[in-house]
């Protein structure tokens, strides 16, 4: 019985020591930069705001279903720089979480510079990318700014980020609707990125 206590105190020790050392290496072993774990929280908390804002409803109910076009993302970032694709993944999966949830309540109108795109390599691709954009026009304009704050020594860097989303009226320049997300990392020198 003994040598049984003695066991489970050894293993219970070493455990310990192991979740310590865990927590110490995840805060100060982290990326400044915003992940893949940033972008599903962030998108999550966008279009859940957004499809239960009671301004978008009441334009909804008013109006129909709101036709919006996503803007490309605009990064304002303090020095790192968001490839055009993981750009556009912010702003595509809060399209595809709203037209999940409440596809009735949103149609989603292509940019025009990604139609005209498509249309120059429809004869490659045999792809036919439906009506002029000029014979749909959408209402509102979904956007997204990416802005940084940075501070740096020789023992550690932070980054805060904050990443604004809106949906604007684009007849009358008018915000339907705005939120906004922050993240602040941490990382020690010797786990910079």
């Amino acid at each position: 019985m003994t040598r049984l206590r003695i066991h489970y105190s050894w293993v219970a020790g070493i455990f310990g020591l192991l979740v310590v050392g865990c927590q110490s290496a995840t805060q100060s072993g982290t990326s400044t930069f915003l992940s893949g774990m940033d972008l599903v929280s962030m998108t999550d908390d966008m279009a859940s705001r957004i499809g239960s804002d009671p301004q978008v409803l009441s334009a909804y109910s008013r109006k129909g279903p709101l036709r919006i076009v996503v803007m490309p993302v605009v990064n304002q970032l303090r020095a790192e720089v968001i490839p055009r694709g993981a750009a556009y993944a912010f702003t595509g999966r809060i399209r595809v979480l709203l037209s999940k949830h409440t596809p009735d309540r949103f149609v989603w109108v292509m940019n025009r510079d990604a139609f005209h795109d498509l249309r120059a390599r429809e004869r490659d691709l045999s792809i036919d990318p439906g009506p002029d954009p000029e014979t749909v026009q959408p209402e509102y304009a979904l956007t997204a700014t990416f802005m940084s704050l940075g501070d740096e020594n020789r023992k550690r860097r932070e980054q805060f980020y904050v990443c604004v989303f809106e949906l604007t009226n684009i007849q009358d320049r008018t915000v339907l609707w705005s939120g906004s997300y922050e993240v602040h990392k941490t990382a020690v020198r010797n786990f910079l990125d």
